[in-house]
């Protein structure tokens, strides 16, 4: 019911008549189709939500996943999207009740914005006060307006088919009068109707089995709605008797279609239309306001906007200037014409939505050990399809909807004008946020080479096995090791209290410095969370590889690996080893190791076997793959070609292993070896690698060494042919 009420908005009152002008008899396809769109992002929304629950919805996935400019751009289309579709609701408001009030001694367009801006005052005056919606009078309007537009499609589908030649109503004069490009262009106008899903996986961790429940819920409630809105469709084009077509009838009436078709098939048909659409639109706008308050809020927060946005009200206790904020959007926005509002909420929710599909897929491939209760199948090939599908229909939306191009162009102007702020501001701000939360106080640098190893040390032990591990990739390379080592104090405490440990921090750093043979230098950072800390001194050494110790499981069910590991494997614009030790002393790594990389293939693979020329140029290095049964061996032919490139004028070997358990077959197989080097994959035998089950159960079957490797990804790199 919670996705159903979603989705059932404003949307199917105001905008059927005009897509129906628009598609004609075809808006059911148009319907039809925007299900299977709106149900690619919908999965895309599932698997997000199970991965990151307490993130909780796109701008929040993004800016963890990504960070930077996407971050801030989800943020700004979220927040924009909002404020456009609670317009959308005013002007539907203030049609709707201008019908009611006809009879005035005022132009009905002018009452329409006037009752409009005016719905919008009220409820952004609600909002500041802190007043909020009931979830008894919430299920009493998703009740009233299904049970109002049940009645219309009961008579209407009745109407419908008393008419004897009611096929005329979907065949005159074709049933795609403006062809398939006037179906395109309804799907976009009427897309935001098909938003509202996000809200049952934001509820993901109330429901039971989520891995289960979650998809099913969203995919459900979903195509209930998209069932609903064919029905509509259909009894509003069957039923309407003129002597016109249906469809242009109701095309003509635009967002008055609905209410003038119930006046003729029912008793009071108009009425309880206005009725449903006046309660929907403000629910919809009262919740709107409530969001993108919310939004602009966490912008401010995150100094993506002014920091004043993040104020809160003192008696009120709501952020009183990012409602004002949003209503000054709001309001501005509503008083332009209807198809203008829904073209360019839609034009917003498309970008928002093609971003999400752009971080599934990136997250898929960055960060496969994150824990996925749900994900989407046949990757990346649908996230492609959902961003390929949501262009054309953007592209035929402001090319076939009147006044299309003018809406591009001022969205274009919105989004530069998005996109100066954050250049002029938003990176200032957080630069100077980052300087407050995380400090330098301590860097010695060696002469620059041309490969950076980052290492991040805390225990003396670690930190020794560490440096040593780094610097056998850094002699390799002819590179340089830099050690970090971050003082942390607590959340409330000024960083200046940690100044106090920098002294002792350096002395420990310049004792594993002299540990090691290869050129080496020393950071120490001060800051409230080591993970900040350290993805801040990423951003400014700008290192080829960093390195980071695991003591090989977590006690946290919400990590993978751990919480300071975790985002950094995220959000590290570089690539990354993760090392599991061998219990003893610390040892003096060559480069005549024996290393043994169970593959999968990928570029997380690849990054393993060029990690393991580092430790086994004298050595010897095995491409191992386990497979079920023979029919698996041509697959791991095709994986070892891909993974050997590297390591091709090196002493290896590729072993093939049936086995139905491959954990205890590579933990077999590992005690032959000095190193296991695990290269994250997305490939079936390492299935249970994307659980976050893998690498710790290695890791706790095997005293040798375990390297986990993750390589930074771009888009462009996940998306180009192979």
């Amino acid at each position: 019911m919670l996705g159903i009420a979603a989705m059932i908005g404003a949307g199917i009152f105001a905008l059927t008549g005009i897509a129906a002008g628009i598609a004609g008899p075809a808006l059911l396809i148009a319907f039809f189709l925007n299900g299977v769109v709106a149900t690619l992002t919908s999965l895309a929304y599932a698997e997000l939500g199970s991965a990151m629950p307490e993130a909780g919805g796109a701008y929040p996935w993004v800016r963890e996943a990504m960070g930077g400019f996407l971050g801030y751009l989800s943020g700004w289309c979220c927040w924009t999207a909002q404020c456009i579709a609670c317009s959308l609701y005013a002007v539907t408001f203030g049609a709707f009740l201008s019908e009611l009030t006809k009879t005035l001694p005022i132009p009905q367009v002018l009452a329409a914005k006037v009752y409009a801006v005016a719905i919008v005052t009220l409820l952004a005056y609600i909002n500041y006060s802190g007043v909020k919606e009931s979830g008894r009078v919430g299920g009493f309007v998703t009740l009233a307006k299904l049970v109002i537009l049940l009645i219309f499609i009961v008579f209407g589908v009745y109407a419908t088919f008393a008419r004897p030649d009611w096929i005329k109503a979907f065949t005159t004069p074709s049933f795609f009068p403006h062809g398939f490009s006037g179906v395109l262009a309804a799907m976009g106008l009427t897309y935001i109707a098909f938003e509202g899903y996000d809200i049952i996986v934001q509820s993901g961790e109330e429901v039971r089995e989520p891995e289960k429940n979650i998809p099913k819920a969203v995919v459900l409630a979903l195509w209930i709605s998209v069932s609903i809105y064919l029905l509509v469709a259909f009894a509003a084009i069957g039923s309407v008797r003129t002597n016109i077509p249906g469809w242009m009838y109701l095309g003509k009436l635009k967002e008055f279609g609905l209410i003038k078709v119930a006046d003729q098939i029912m008793p009071f048909g108009g009425f309880m239309i206005i009725l449903g659409g006046l309660i929907s639109t403000v629910s919809a706008m009262n919740a709107t306001i409530y969001s993108s308050s919310r939004v602009a809020f966490a912008m401010g927060r995150d100094r993506y906007l002014p920091s004043f946005l993040a104020k809160i009200h003192d008696k009120n206790r709501t952020p009183h200037l990012a409602t004002l904020f949003s209503y000054t959007i709001i309001a501005t926005m509503a008083v332009l014409p209807i198809e203008v509002v829904a073209t360019a909420a839609d034009i917003m929710f498309l970008v928002l939505f093609i971003l999400v599909n752009i971080v599934l897929v990136i997250l898929r491939y960055r960060r496969p050990d994150i824990k996925r209760p749900f994900k989407v199948p046949a990757m990346p090939w649908l996230p492609i399809s959902a961003i390929v599908l949501q262009v054309i229909i953007g592209y035929f939306l402001v090319t076939e909807i009147k006044h299309g191009d003018l809406v591009l162009g001022g969205t274009a102007l919105w989004m530069l004008f998005g996109y100066a702020v954050y250049s002029v501001y938003s990176k200032k701000e957080i630069g100077k946020k980052l300087e407050a939360e995380v400090r330098t106080v301590y860097e010695e640098r060696p002469v620059e080479e041309k490969f950076k190893v980052l290492v991040p040390v805390a225990n003396p032990v670690m930190a020794s096995k560490l440096a040593n591990f780094a610097a056998t990739i850094a002699k390799s390379r002819e590179g340089e090791v830099i050690l970090l080592n971050v003082v942390t104090v607590p959340e409330q405490t000024p960083l200046s209290a940690g100044m106090k440990y920098v002294k002792s921090a350096k002395e420990f750093l310049n004792q594993i410095i002299d540990q090691i043979d290869v050129p080496c230098g020393g950071m120490v950072k001060i800051g409230h969370r080591s993970a900040e800390a350290i993805l801040n001194a990423v951003e400014e050494v700008k290192p080829d590889l960093l390195i980071m110790g695991w003591r090989g499981r977590t006690f946290r069910k919400d990590f993978v690996i751990g919480s300071t590991i975790d985002p950094i494997l995220v959000r590290a614009k570089c690539d990354v080893v993760v090392v599991r030790f061998e219990l003893g002393e610390v040892r003096k790594w060559s480069n005549d190791c024996s290393v043994l990389i169970p593959t999968a293939g990928g570029p997380h693979a690849v990054l393993a076997a060029e990690l393991a020329r580092d430790f086994a140029k004298k050595g010897r290095i095995t491409l191992m793959y386990v497979g079920k049964s023979e029919k698996y061996r041509p697959i791991a032919e095709k994986i070892f070609r891909e993974t050997e490139e590297p390591i091709k004028d090196l002493n290896f070997e590729k072993k093939f292993i049936v086995s139905s358990n491959p954990v205890n077959a590579i933990v077999r197989e590992s005690a032959k070896y000095d190193l296991v080097m695990l290269g994250a994959s997305n490939r079936p035998f390492l299935k249970n690698f994307l659980l976050g089950l893998f690498p710790e159960k290695i890791v706790n079957k095997t005293s040798k060494t375990v390297v986990m490797v993750r390589r930074w990804v771009s888009f462009k790199e996940v998306i180009k042919p192979k």
